[in-house]
């Protein structure tokens, strides 16, 4: 926590340094020692903001190593229950695309939405310090945008929801048709299962695109 206080003063601290010297005469600013102070500034706000950027990717890389390896233990100690009440390819999709996500996304778009947040809240306090009328304005537009993010999850995790459900069959699919193939072979049944297959992946896609 320090640390992240530190950077965020550090990455900040370019602009009120620039701030400062606005207010000086024309001629005190062309000087060199404030040049070279504003560029060492500007230089450890970057060094500094590529830790941070660094330091909560890599927490967040060994929290979803951390989790994964949780999920192995459980699917391993499950009992017959489990398997027989979950298709193979849901648990597959659990650690692939869910997996995934989880390292690629999660991440990113947590950081992201983390400097986002802060920004907007200084945004919104320095105006308000200067004139406090403006939280008449502030409140509501806070409340409809709490009403549009509660409205917007409950249908981005029915969605979510409904692709996973989709995808596990192409998942369960797969991974018969490989333990089966000698069989299939046998049997002469490859163009049904490379139908069954694109249908499986023609359901997953019109979720997908929201048909």
């Amino acid at each position: 926590m320090t640390l992240s206080r530190f950077s965020s003063a550090m990455i900040v601290s370019p602009d009120v340094w620039l701030s400062m010297l606005t207010r000086q005469l024309p001629d005190d600013q062309k000087d060199q020692e404030n040049l070279t102070i504003y560029g060492y500034l500007v230089g450890a706000a970057i060094v500094l903001a590529f830790i941070r950027a660094h330091g909560f990717l890599l927490a967040s890389l060994r929290c979803s190593e951390r989790l994964h390896d949780n999920m192995v233990v459980a699917v391993l100690q499950a009992p017959v229950l489990f398997f027989d009440s979950n298709p193979v390819g849901r648990i597959m999709n659990r650690f692939s695309k869910d997996v995934g996500c989880m390292d690629e996304v999660l991440t990113k778009a947590f950081l992201t939405s983390l400097q986002l947040v802060l920004l907007i809240f200084a945004s919104i306090l320095v105006p308000i310090v200067t004139n406090p009328w403006i939280l008449f304005v502030v409140i509501p537009l806070v409340v409809v945008v709490i009403r549009i993010s509660k409205y917007y999850l409950t249908t981005s995790r029915e969605l979510k929801r409904m692709e996973s459900t989709c995808r596990s069959p192409v998942f369960s699919h797969f991974s018969e048709t490989l333990n089966g193939l000698d069989t299939i072979r046998t049997r002469g049944r490859q163009r049904a299962f490379v139908d069954q297959f694109y249908r499986y992946n023609l359901d997953n896609s019109f979720v997908l695109s929201g048909s």
